[in-house]
Protein backbone atom coordinates (compact mmCIF):
# COMPACT_ATOMS: atom_id res chain seq x y z
CA UNK A 1 0.00 0.00 0.00
CA UNK A 2 1.21 3.52 -0.59
CA UNK A 3 2.08 5.86 2.27
CA UNK A 4 -1.13 7.84 1.75
CA UNK A 5 -3.10 4.86 3.07
CA UNK A 6 -1.47 5.37 6.48
CA UNK A 7 -2.17 9.09 6.81
CA UNK A 8 -5.01 10.28 9.04
CA UNK A 9 -7.64 12.39 7.20
CA UNK A 10 -6.42 16.00 7.20
CA UNK A 11 -2.86 15.05 8.20
CA UNK A 12 -0.25 17.07 6.29
CA UNK A 13 3.22 15.82 5.38
CA UNK A 14 5.84 18.42 6.35
CA UNK A 15 9.08 16.55 5.57
CA UNK A 16 10.25 13.26 4.00
CA UNK A 17 13.72 11.78 4.25
CA UNK A 18 15.32 9.61 1.63
CA UNK A 19 14.75 5.89 2.33
CA UNK A 20 18.10 5.53 4.07
CA UNK A 21 17.40 6.15 7.74
CA UNK A 22 18.22 3.18 9.94
CA UNK A 23 16.07 2.27 12.96
CA UNK A 24 18.92 1.46 15.36
CA UNK A 25 17.48 -1.41 17.46
CA UNK A 26 16.08 -3.38 14.49
CA UNK A 27 18.76 -2.24 12.00
CA UNK A 28 16.02 -1.90 9.36
CA UNK A 29 16.08 0.96 6.85
CA UNK A 30 13.08 3.31 6.56
CA UNK A 31 11.92 6.53 4.99
CA UNK A 32 11.01 8.99 7.77
CA UNK A 33 7.94 11.16 7.24
CA UNK A 34 7.23 14.07 9.57
CA UNK A 35 3.60 15.23 9.53
CA UNK A 36 1.81 17.85 11.57
CA UNK A 37 0.62 15.04 13.90
CA UNK A 38 3.09 12.13 13.78
CA UNK A 39 6.51 10.79 12.94
CA UNK A 40 6.11 7.85 10.56
CA UNK A 41 8.80 5.31 9.64
CA UNK A 42 7.73 3.67 6.38
CA UNK A 43 9.27 0.91 4.26
CA UNK A 44 8.08 -1.60 1.69
CA UNK A 45 9.59 -5.02 2.28
CA UNK A 46 9.85 -8.06 0.03
CA UNK A 47 10.78 -8.66 -3.57
CA UNK A 48 7.87 -10.83 -4.72
CA UNK A 49 5.36 -10.65 -1.88
CA UNK A 50 5.39 -6.99 -0.88
CA UNK A 51 4.38 -5.88 2.58
CA UNK A 52 4.52 -2.56 4.40
CA UNK A 53 6.53 -1.96 7.56
CA UNK A 54 5.28 1.06 9.51
CA UNK A 55 6.24 2.55 12.89
CA UNK A 56 4.54 5.72 14.19
CA UNK A 57 4.89 8.11 17.11
CA UNK A 58 2.42 10.89 17.89
CA UNK A 59 3.92 14.37 18.10
CA UNK A 60 1.89 15.28 21.19
CA UNK A 61 3.32 12.26 23.06
CA UNK A 62 6.97 13.19 22.45
CA UNK A 63 8.93 14.14 25.55
CA UNK A 64 12.24 15.03 23.95
CA UNK A 65 14.50 14.74 20.92
CA UNK A 66 18.30 14.62 21.06
CA UNK A 67 20.88 14.65 18.26
CA UNK A 68 24.44 13.33 18.34
CA UNK A 69 27.14 12.38 15.86
CA UNK A 70 29.55 9.45 15.68
CA UNK A 71 32.56 8.77 13.50
CA UNK A 72 35.45 10.79 12.15
CA UNK A 73 35.57 10.31 8.39
CA UNK A 74 32.11 8.82 7.82
CA UNK A 75 30.02 10.86 10.24
CA UNK A 76 26.70 9.36 11.24
CA UNK A 77 23.96 11.40 12.83
CA UNK A 78 21.82 9.79 15.52
CA UNK A 79 18.44 11.08 16.66
CA UNK A 80 17.03 9.82 19.97
CA UNK A 81 13.27 10.36 20.24
CA UNK A 82 11.75 9.90 23.69
CA UNK A 83 8.02 9.37 24.06
CA UNK A 84 5.76 6.47 25.00
CA UNK A 85 8.28 4.37 23.09
CA UNK A 86 11.87 5.29 22.30
CA UNK A 87 13.01 5.61 18.70
CA UNK A 88 16.69 5.75 17.81
CA UNK A 89 17.40 6.67 14.18
CA UNK A 90 20.74 6.76 12.38
CA UNK A 91 21.87 8.01 8.98
CA UNK A 92 24.23 10.39 7.23
CA UNK A 93 24.99 13.41 9.41
CA UNK A 94 23.62 15.92 6.88
CA UNK A 95 20.32 14.13 6.41
CA UNK A 96 19.85 13.50 10.12
CA UNK A 97 20.51 17.18 10.93
CA UNK A 98 17.77 18.18 8.47
CA UNK A 99 15.39 15.63 9.97
CA UNK A 100 16.21 16.83 13.50
CA UNK A 101 15.55 20.47 12.54
CA UNK A 102 12.16 19.52 11.06
CA UNK A 103 11.18 17.59 14.18
CA UNK A 104 12.22 20.43 16.48
CA UNK A 105 9.62 22.70 14.87
CA UNK A 106 6.91 20.56 16.49
CA UNK A 107 8.40 20.36 20.00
Amino acid sequence: MPLEDYLIPGEQVKFQSTPSVRHVPSRKVYKVIVTDRRIILFAERGMVFKSDDVITAKMDELQGIRYSEQGVLDKRGIIHIDGKTRLDLSGSANEMKSLYQQMMQFM
